[in-house]
């Protein structure tokens, strides 16, 4: 947040020190301009739509509280009856003695304590304490019950997020940051509902979305039919919040020039840039350093040094408005460290050999989407899907139809994700046969997939399969073209002029290294072997293709690392 001095009024109580509100002063001389809307909740066109089912169901569930919206009311106005505030305040004892202790931390270093209201409100100064009321009022119901690490993870990414547009929209725009800060911090309570109403699949949605670096967004809109965002705008929208709010989160940023004073296209920038910095640090998405370049030197002139300050300023920040706001952001971040990675990635010119496993867009929201059939039949079945009791915990739900179990075989997926991963596969065998046929050789299909028994352990599969796969081609011939992902921890590997116990050796090879990747045992190998020897005219690749499937599955049946094989006449 921004560190220079405010004239504004709210603080001329304050003795002419400012900051005092060196680090929560969100905002000069201008008040935010609170009003109530009405009308229909935004993008909702459709009627019973999912998006629609899903936002009344939160609006009976999740509101503000009274005092908060009381707060805005009272706000809302050139002439605030501060004492009317102050008696509204006092209504919550717990929102009182939160805004105590933020005049009384060491933000403010002041040299007495502060004791009532009267004075922490002169000396918060009304827009800090409007954002602060917002900020410490979010309904508890959203909160509650929620797995400790995806409430971190959302804390953190919402919190990142509120500093870097405060520091963009003062630095670059100049213009008030507190407009900025308030969207950026309220864009993801979407989210929240969905962890609450969703439960398990959208959970695991969330995990595998951030296992294969996706963009979210995106992948609801397929998975879901809407997007975390245009929830949070509704529900904003169902809370009497500011329409500009609502806009912002739904606009998509354009490239004309908003240098002007107080243009709203704006803010719609400053969030933008503001969430490809959160993906860039939070997410570990070192790919979108080069969009966020782009991006930020067309919208605001933003060269790689502004990058790097802000990297700097926002982390010490970040913990400090945690402190106040009293949330945990479990385990530290370092974002210097991953900005200096994701510089590093752009400057590399060679692709080394894990470039092998390098997956386009299109095939990481393949292998996402697959991923997603729980999530689906979730939605579809909602608002049935969970009317009683809400999760105990981000792994269970304590009503409703049991979710729809993946498919353990690559046959019986039928989603549209899969059929794209299959189809590349079959091509590849396709192809692989032809050649085999012609040299008189035979054809091998491996498929395999890392597993661990404890998940507790947070053995990433993933990462331990590349890893693996990487050392095994440092040591014998395996092109890229022969390699194709099939889920998030799942692979097939083609291979010509292979024998089933060649394949059987190679599956072996693989497991050992996968192991050593992870450093634990506990990483378990699952494969499937299928040969052709003799390959016939005409011959159909998926015979090959189911073959290594049954014997993946049966290998899922047994314990430990186990490799199953078959040929195929």
């Amino acid at each position: 947040m921004a560190t220079g001095r405010s004239t504004c009024a709210d603080c001329a109580s304050n003795g002419g020190d400012p900051l005092a509100m060196r680090e929560l002063h969100f905002g000069a001389a201008t008040h935010i301009d609170f009003h109530r809307t009405s009308g229909p909740p935004l993008t909702m066109s459709q009627s019973n739509s999912p998006l629609e089912s899903m936002v009344a169901k939160a609006e009976s569930l999740y509101t503000l509280p009274a005092v908060a919206m009381e707060v805005i009311r009272l706000t809302d106005s050139d002439r605030v009856d501060t004492r009317a505030l102050k008696e509204c305040i006092e209504r919550d004892p717990a929102l009182a003695a939160k805004l105590l202790k933020v005049v009384n931390s060491s933000l403010f270093g002041l040299v007495g304590k502060v004791e009532n209201l009267t004075q922490a409100i002169a000396l918060l100064g009304i827009k800090p304490l409007k954002l602060l009321v917002l900020g410490f009022s979010l309904p508890s119901e959203l909160l509650t019950d929620l797995d400790a690490e995806q409430l971190a993870r959302y804390w953190r990414g919402a919190l990142t997020r509120a500093v870097v547009a405060r520091q963009l929209a003062e630095a670059k725009w100049q213009i008030p940051g507190d407009d900025a800060f308030l969207v950026a911090l309220l864009q993801d309570v979407g989210m929240l509902v969905l962890l609450q109403q969703l439960a398990t699949p959208y959970a695991r949605f969330l995990a595998q979305v951030r296992n294969e670096r996706g963009r979210l967004v995106e992948l609801e809109q397929t998975s879901l039919g809407f997007d975390h965002r245009e929830l949070t705008a509704a529900l904003l929208s169902r809370w009497h919040l500011p329409e500009m709010y609502t806009k912002a989160i739904l606009d998509t940023p354009s490239s004309e020039d908003t240098s002007q004073s107080r243009d709203p296209r704006a803010i719609v920038q400053v969030l933008s840039l503001a969430n490809l910095f959160v993906e860039l640090v939070g997410e570990h998405r070192l790919q979108v350093l080069p969009e966020l370049l782009e991006l930020g030197a067309q919208y605001c002139d933003l060269t790689k040094d502004d990058v790097s300050k802000l990297v700097s300023e926002t982390e010490p920040r970040v913990d400090q408005l945690a402190g106040v706001l009293q949330v945990e952001l479990g385990g530290a971040i370092n974002y210097t460290q991953v900005l200096t990675a994701a510089h590093q990635q752009l400057s590399e010119v060679a692709a080394d050999a894990a470039g092998m496993l390098m997956l386009t867009e299109q095939e990481l929201y393949d292998n996402v989407l697959t991923e997603s059939r729980d999530l689906q039949q979730a939605v579809r079945e909602f608002p049935q899907y969970r009317t009683a009791e809400p999760a105990n915990n981000l792994g269970e739900r304590t009503d409703g139809p049991a979710a729809t179990p993946r498919p353990r075989t690559m046959a019986a997926t039928s989603s549209v994700a899969h059929a794209n991963a299959l189809q590349r596969l079959t091509a590849g065998v396709t192809a692989a046969a032809t050649a085999c046929r012609a040299r008189r050789e035979p054809l091998s299909l491996l498929t395999c997939e890392t597993t661990v028994e404890d998940q507790s352990l947070g053995i990433d599969c993933r990462s331990a399969l590349e890893a693996g796969l990487q050392q095994l081609a440092s040591e014998i011939d395996l092109p890229s073209e022969h390699i194709f992902r099939l889920a998030s921890s799942t692979i097939a590997l083609v291979l010509p002029n292979t024998e089933r116990r060649d394949a059987v050796e190679i599956a072996r090879t693989l497991a050992e290294h996968c192991g050593d990747a992870a450093q634990l045992a506990a990483v378990q190998l699952k494969a499937g072997a299928a040969q052709v020897a003799a390959i016939p005219k005409g011959f159909d690749s998926q015979c090959l293709i189911d073959a290594a499937d049954g014997c993946l599955e049966a290998a899922r049946a047994s314990g430990g690392t186990s490799t199953k094989s078959i040929e195929v006449y």
